[in-house]
Order: structure tokens, then sequence, then C-alpha cells
């Protein structure tokens, strides 16, 4: 899946825990993100 969160990133969902959620921005650049700030769903994985 693809999201955005409140700060406007955007990035692919690689990892999910309880409270981070790990998204890549760029070919093996990856950042934690907590989760109540991801906002949006762009993109849902098929």
């Amino acid at each position: 899946d693809t999201v955005v969160t409140s700060g406007g990133i955007h990035g692919k969902i690689v990892a999910i825990t309880e409270n981070v959620i790990t998204l890549e921005i760029a070919d093996k650049v990856r950042i934690k993100v907590s989760r109540p700030f991801i906002v949006e769903l762009i993109q849902k994985a098929s």
C-alpha cells in the first residue's frame, strides 16, 4: 500500500508493528512513522 503521512511524505508500507509503520520513500530508503501520523491511503496493493 502507498500512504501519505501528516507531514506530506509519500511512501510504500514495507512493515507494520503495533505502533510503528515502516515506509520506503525511495530505493533502499526507509523511515519509521508512528501509526497516528498516517493520514491517507493513496494506492491499495493488489
